[in-house]
C-alpha cells in the first residue's frame, strides 16, 4: 500500500510525532519508550518486521521507525526495503550491536536515515531522533516550496497565454470599432448608400457583441469556479432546447458545407437546469466541433437517457485531438494550436478563441452536478458528452 506525501504529518502544528520502535528484545523497546517519553513523541512498539508493516498500514502518520538490524523472520534490512517501497516518506533509523561499515553503507543506500549503536543511551536516542524530525520538517518545507514554485510557473504560463490570446481576440473587434467609427465621423459617410451605411453599423454592432461575449465568458467562468454564479434552474425540455440550438447553427454549417444531424430522445423527461447556461454549454461544444471539422465534414448532436442521467453528445469528423492534449483541453486559455499562429474566428476552420470555451463547458456541467468527457484521436474526429442528472 503506497502512502503519499500528503499524509506526512505537520511536525510544526503542536501534534506529537508518531514513532514506531521495532525490536525483538522487550528491554530495547522499553528503553526507547522511556528515552522518548515526552509531549513531542507518541511511541508505538512491536516485536518484528511483519507486525511493523501491519502497524504502518493501520496507524496513520507514523513519521519515524526505529528498527533492530537482526530480527527473526524479517530482518531490519528487509523491513527498511519494505518501508521505502510502500511508505517512501517514512524515515528509518537502524539499531544494532553488530555495526559494520558494510551494513552501514548498504542501509544508507536503501534509504536509512542513521544508525544507533547498542547498548542504547537515552541522550543518543533523543539526539538522532530529533535530527531525524528536523530533516522531515525541512523536507516537508522543501516540498511545499517546490509546489508553490510550480504553481507560480503555471500561473506565469497562464498569464502569458492570456496576454497572447486576448490581444488577438480583442484586437480584431477594437480595430473594427476604431475604423468604422472613424468612417461615421467623416463627412462622406452621408454620401454612402443606405446599404453601405447599414453594413458599417452591422460591423460595429458585431464588434461590440464580440467584446461583450469575451467579458461575459471570462466573468461566468470565474463565477462558476468560485461557486458565485446564481443558477436559475427551471424545468426544461432538452429536446426543445437542443432543436433550437441546431436551428441557430444551421446557417453556419451551410456556409462551411458541413452536414449537421440531430437525434432527439422523445421519451426524455424534463430536467431541472439553468436553461441559458445549458444553451451556452451546448453552443460551445457545437462551435468547437464546427471550427475543427473541415469543410464538407459531419457533425452530429444527439440526446439519450442513461439511467438517471440525460446525456448530450456532440460528435464530429474533424481533425481530432492528440492523446497528450486530451488531459489539458479543459484548462483555461489552452489551445491545441500555438498561440503564435492564433487566428480569431468563431466558425472558420481551426479558428482560435480565448481558450475558455471548454473550461466554461465543464464548469457549467459540474455546476449542475453532472460532468463532461471526451473521446478523440487525430484525424478520427471527437465526441464530447456531458451528463445531467434528471432529478431535481
Amino acid at each position: 500500500m503506497l502512502r503519499s506525501y500528503a499524509n506526512t504529518p505537520d511536525l510544526r502544528n503542536g501534534l506529537a510525532t508518531k514513532i514506531l520502535v521495532v525490536d525483538d528484545e522487550p528491554v530495547v523497546r522499553h528503553v526507547c519508550q522511556l528515552s522518548l517519553a515526552s509531549d513531542d513523541y507518541e511511541i508505538f512498539v512491536t516485536e518484528n518486521g511483519m507486525r511493523a508493516m501491519e502497524k504502518l498500514r493501520s496507524e496513520a502518520e507514523i513519521a519515524i521507525v526505529l528498527t533492530d538490524l537482526k530480527m527473526p523472520g524479517m530482518t531490519g534490512m528487509e523491513l527498511l526495503q519494505a518501508i521505502k517501497r510502500d511508505f517512501a516518506h517514512i524515515e528509518v533509523i537502524m539499531m544494532t550491536g553488530f555495526a559494520t561499515i558494510e551494513n552501514a553503507v548498504e542501509a544508507m543506500k536503501l534509504g536509512a536515515h542513521d544508525f544507533l549503536l547498542k547498548p542504547l543511551k537515552a541522550e543518543q536516542i533523543r539526539l538522532v531522533v530529533d535530527k531525524c524530525r528536523e530533516k522531515i520538517t525541512l523536507n516537508r518545507e522543501n516540498r511545499a516550496l517546490k509546489s508553490a514554485n510550480e504553481k507560480l510557473r503555471e500561473l506565469q504560463v497562464v498569464k502569458d497565454k492570456f496576454i497572447a490570446i486576448t490581444s488577438h481576440e480583442l484586437r480584431t473587434p477594437v480595430s473594427h470599432l476604431r475604423g468604422y467609427l472613424a468612417i461615421l465621423n467623416e463627412d462622406y459617410f452621408h454620401t454612402l448608400s443606405a446599404e453601405e451605411q447599414n453594413d458599417c453599423m452591422r460591423v460595429i454592432n458585431a464588434a461590440v457583441l464580440d467584446l461583450e461575449q469575451i467579458v461575459t465568458d471570462m466573468s461566468d467562468l470565474l463565477a462558476l469556479e468560485q461557486d458565485a454564479l446564481v443558477m436559475k434552474r427551471e424545468s426544461t425540455d432538452l429536446n426543445d432546447l437542443l432543436a433550437q440550438i441546431v436551428h441557430e447553427f444551421k446557417r453556419t454549417v451551410q456556409e462551411r458545407r458541413q452536414n449537421l444531424s440531430w437525434h432527439p430522445c422523445p421519451q426524455m423527461p424534463a430536467v431541472y437546469v439553468d436553461r441559458l447556461k445549458i444553451k451556452v454549454l451546448v453552443s460551445e461544444l457545437m462551435q468547437n466541433a464546427i471550427k475543427f471539422t473541415p469543410d464538407g465534414g459531419c457533425i452530429e448532436l444527439s440526446l439519450q437517457q442513461e439511467g438517471e442521467f440525460g446525456v448530450v453528445s456532440v460528435r464530429d469528423t474533424g481533425v481530432g485531438i492528440a492523446a497528450e492534449d486530451l488531459g489539458r483541453i479543459f484548462e483555461k486559455f489552452y489551445e491545441v494550436q500555438s498561440s503564435d499562429h492564433h487566428s480569431s474566428s468563431k466558425t472558420g476552420f481551426m479558428g482560435g478563441g480565448l481558450g475558455l470555451g471548454l473550461s466554461l463547458a465543464r464548469a457549467i456541467a459540474e455546476a449542475h452536478d453532472g460532468g463532461i468527457k471526451v473521446k478523440s484521436a487525430p484525424d478520427k474526429g471527437s465526441t464530447f458528452q456531458f451528463f445531467l442528472p434528471m432529478q431535481k
